[in-house]
């Protein structure tokens, strides 16, 4: 035996390791293992001829791009080669046929080419430029199906937008899912000091918000002020861009004020030194010593929509001190690992324990008064977000309807490009290679469908924001971004493909024998094709009518809250809300008013003046002001139906608002100041009093501390909006206000003829009795009636205009299908005239079936609408989502629309010339 046969066994020599992959390369590869069996083969090939040009990149930018186009490339080819395995929409692999010349990941053929950049590239650019020739030579089919897309693009991309600012976005501020705020209204100073002993929710702000005369820059100016807690700067994120913010110390005596940068530019024209400036706000002294940064998003379901001063909140003054004046809106964060309902819990507790001692934390029935705590975000868009999901819902629809538009316009373009395709497969190109040129197409139609429908999108937003009567929350952000316009391009790509190449792709599935033999001439008829469009044509008249159904549900609701009668005569009748410095009595209050409405009568054309805390509809969509509570009878002291809107008003009221007294009688002015103070109730409240008007004449109540006596009865008047059910109203002679009150709105009833004239007129009349009182506007009783419904009148505007389009889209895709099936059986319908048919009758057999299509979809339609009518309840007054007017004109429309789309091809198929026609076979 030999040392080597003796010894330990010599390890045998390793083959070579292969140098491993890089990871672009081994995930190409991986990715490749997705074709079907048949073309699965290649995958090898496909991975090296990537690896060599990626090996050939120098550079990271090209090894970049050459990875972004073998990737996409790749995709092609996993669509391409499934559509042609599974046979889809009729692909048919032809015999013999191999794997697709797409595998090469630069686009060339690896068995026939070496693999290199150029030639890929070039390959690529040429299918794109075939595709522009082609759709060039079919400019009536390009432009439709680019407007089509554009259209639907456009709508969808509008409201995105929307939503997408104001919906999906967080709030702009630190942990903004963290901060809370409490519902059901406002709350007083020391509820909010009991609120910082809570232990789940820290950093808890208070901001009180409302108007400020500031004088001494011209003409006197109303802003919106706002005062804040030392935690709200900090909590909110908010920084100064000049100058500081308040801190503690400026809470001692409230004379520090941040400008608002808006306010900032408008009102003191962007000057840089107004920090250390003394400004005159509300008759008082206040130094600048900041301005906010213009990036500040304040919350607005804290302070409103804008503001104009910031000013730390004075913890001293009376208001914030008494337990019965509720002006504080509060907002805190989570404690860290606290939830809402652990927060919830706390606050309950804490209700719990003041009830019993308080009767102002009590409920009328004596419970603990239930505050939610809300996360900041969902209050802030719970007042449109119903609204923004409806609109979202209707432009899915007209989406949809847009896209079985372009369906239809794909489909006929793919049949009339049988013969074609089949002279190309005969001439050798593949199943994969005419896929693959209508993908480019398809894919180049919803390229320039997306840069028209981002266009549309980019006016469609502006003119959403200028005419949308309910301002947004966040509405000054809203503009078009990176993020919706990959949102545009993946709406309008998506689109394109599967609407429009998928039908596109029967074009090739004829046999090049039997197309080139005329055996194809029949092939568009075919059983399938028919009804695929007859479908098509059904779901568009459905979708539209489901449009056109909520369009007239709206507009429904909007005409019966228009037909309501306000109480009082509109015409001729003209509102200054006013806002006085600082009246401090209710008696100072009545002076400066009655010195107003002086200068107002002196005015040329007025026929009657009279002033009132508030005007009719001045306050709409739930918002009230200034003074509700219990109307007082022994034995019903908390009875809900005696809770009433009490408005203070002057003698000259009814009058000036021709609100009719129907029983009893007004007060006179030697009545004002007795005892018991004589009132005037409306029919609401006499009913509750006395059972009916007359009847309610002599009752006595209390209210408060004042003792009244009912003298007459007025007519029920919508004081808070036409759609807003009457609740019992209480006047009360404003000479006996139990409180101070430095708000009021003068009413003028203006003589026939003195029309434009009168608004300058008033403010000149204000201003010389008052120099120092803001008259920010003079409106129209009529303006604010319109006002008023203004929000319905959006909502059935804009849905019309969806269904408008929709109803278009339908018509017109009805009209194509009868004229394509009528030009299709062009032949037929020679023979039948050649054998004695009658035109009549030739044209009621198109007329039928294109109706019969319009019954169909109508039907689907009316079904549809009755379910998605539910979702328009909370938008709709008057009216139930079965609405016969509704239902029933929506279903008219569509047949109507259906009986035109299919007159006019049914009257071309009955001139059809025989003679012309069999010549021409």
């Amino acid at each position: 035996m030999t040392g080597r046969e003796s010894g330990s066994r010599r390890p045998e020599r390793q083959p070579a390791k292969r140098p491993r992959r890089a990871t672009p390369v081994r995930l190409y590869r991986a990715l490749a293992g997705l074709l079907p069996p048949a073309a699965r083969r290649d995958r090898d090939e496909m991975a090296r001829t990537y690896g060599e040009l990626r090996a050939e990149a120098t550079t990271g930018r090209a090894r970049l791009r050459l990875g972004v186009r073998s990737f996409a490339g790749l995709a092609g080819v996993l669509l391409a080669e499934w559509l042609e395995h599974f046979g889809h929409a009729g692909v048919r692999r032809p015999a013999g046929h191999t794997t697709s010349a797409w595998h090469h990941p630069d686009g060339a053929t690896s068995r026939q080419h070496r693999p290199n950049g150029r030639k890929g590239r070039m390959g690529f650019w040429r299918q794109v430029r075939y595709a522009l020739r082609t759709l060039r030579k079919a400019p009536s089919f390009t432009l439709t199906s680019v407007v089509l897309v554009g259209v639907g693009v456009g709508a969808a991309t509008t409201i995105f937008t929307l939503v997408d600012h104001v919906l999906l976005r967080p709030l702009p501020y630190p942990q903004a899912d963290r901060i809370v705020t409490l519902s059901n209204g406002s709350f007083q100073g020391p509820f909010f000091r009991q609120l910082e002993t809570m232990r789940t929710i820290d950093d808890w702000s208070a901001t009180w918000t409302g108007t400020a005369n500031l004088t001494g820059a011209g003409d006197p100016l109303r802003l919106m002020q706002t005062g804040v807690s030392s935690e709200f700067f900090d909590l909110f994120d908010a920084h100064a861009m000049l100058g500081r913010l308040p801190d503690v110390d400026d809470a001692g005596e409230a004379d520090a004020v941040v400008l608002d940068a808006g306010a900032w530019r408008r009102v003191w024209g962007a000057d840089l030194s107004i920090v250390g400036r003394t400004i005159r706000v509300d008759g008082k002294p206040l130094t600048v010593v900041g301005v906010m940064s213009p990036h500040f998003s304040p919350p607005e379901a804290l302070v409103g929509r804008h503001v104009d001063l910031w000013r730390p909140l004075d913890w001293s003054t009376d208001a914030l001190e008494r337990n019965d004046t509720y002006v504080l809106s509060v907002a805190g964060r989570l404690a860290p690992g606290v939830g809402v309902a652990a927060a919830q819990d706390e606050m309950d507790a804490v209700m719990r324990r003041l009830a019993p001692t308080d009767d102002h934390y009590r409920d009328r029935n004596g419970n603990p008064d239930e505050h939610a705590v809300e996360r900041l975000a969902d209050v802030t868009v719970r007042g449109v977000r119903t609204g923004l999901g409806l609109l979202m819902g209707a432009v899915g629809l007209l989406l949809l309807v847009a896209c079985a538009n372009v369906a239809h316009l794909f489909l006929a373009r793919g049949l009339g490009r049988t013969r074609e395709m089949a002279v190309r497969r005969a001439l050798g190109a593949s199943t994969t290679n005419l896929a693959g040129q209508l993908l480019v197409e398809s894919l180049l139609i919803g390229l320039a469908g997306g840069v028209l429908g981002t266009g549309l999108a980019w006016l469609g937003i502006g003119a959403f924001v200028a005419f949308n009567p309910t301002a947004l929350p966040r509405q000054g952000t809203v503009e078009l971004d990176p993020r919706v316009l990959l949102f545009a391009i993946g709406v309008s790509a998506l689109t394109s493909l599967v609407f429009g190449m998928v039908p596109a792709l029967r074009s090739v599935r004829a046999e090049p024998v039997e197309e080139l033999r005329g055996g194809g001439r029949t092939a568009t008829s075919g059983r399938g094709v028919v009804n695929l469009r007859n479908l098509l044509v059904a779901g568009e008249v459905a979708l539209s009518l489901v449009l056109v159904a909520a369009a007239g549900l709206l507009l429904c609701s909007f005409l019966a809250v228009q037909a309501q009668d306000p109480g009082f005569d509109v015409a001729g009748v003209w509102t200054v809300p006013l806002r006085l410095t600082d009246p401090g009595t209710p008696g100072k209050y009545i002076q400066d008013m009655d010195g107003i409405l002086r200068e107002v009568r002196r005015v040329p054309g007025v026929a009657s003046a009279a002033f009132g805390i508030t005007a009719p509809l001045e306050y709409v969509g739930g918002h009230r002001c200034c003074w509700a509570t219990h109307v007082k009878e022994p034995g019903r002291e908390d009875d809900p139906d005696l809770l009433s809107f009490i408005h203070p008003v002057s003698l000259e009221y009814f009058r000036t608002l021709g609100l009719q007294v129907v029983a009893g009688r007004k007060w006179n002015r030697s009545e004002e100041h007795a005892d018991p103070v004589p009132v005037v109730v409306n029919e609401t409240l006499a009913r509750s009093l006395a059972g009916d008007a007359a009847a309610a004449v002599g009752r006595t109540a209390t209210l408060g501390d004042l003792h009244i006596l009912v003298v007459g009865v007025a007519r029920n008047s919508h004081h808070y909006g036409l759609d807003e059910e009457i609740r019992s109203q209480l006047y009360l002679p404003v000479a006996r206000l139990p409180f101070a009150m430095d708000r009021g709105d003068i009413i003028v009833r203006a003589a026939a003829g003195a029309g434009r004239s009168v608004p300058a007129a008033l403010r000149r009349a204000v201003w010389a009795a008052q120099p120092d009182v803001p008259v920010p506007t003079v409106r129209s009783m009529q303006s604010w009636l319109d006002r008023s419904t203004a929000g319905r009148r959006f909502d059935s505007v804009i849905f019309g205009v969806f269904a408008a389009v929709a109803l278009l889209l339908a018509a017109g895709g009805l009209y194509g299908t009868l004229l394509y099936m009528a030009g299709q059986r062009r032949r037929e319908l020679g023979i039948r005239l050649a054998l004695g048919a009658s035109r009549a009758r030739i044209e009621g057999a198109v007329l039928r079936g294109g109706v019969a299509l319009g019954v169909a979809g109508i039907a689907l339609g009316l079904l549809g609408a009755w379910f998605s009518n539910r979702l328009l309840q909370s938008r709709v007054w008057g009216v139930g989502r079965a609405d016969p007017v509704a239902l029933g004109g929506a279903a008219a429309v569509l047949l109507l629309t259906a009986v035109v789309a299919s007159w006019l091809p049914a009257r071309r198929a009955g001139r059809v010339d025989p003679l012309e026609t069999l010549r021409a076979e």
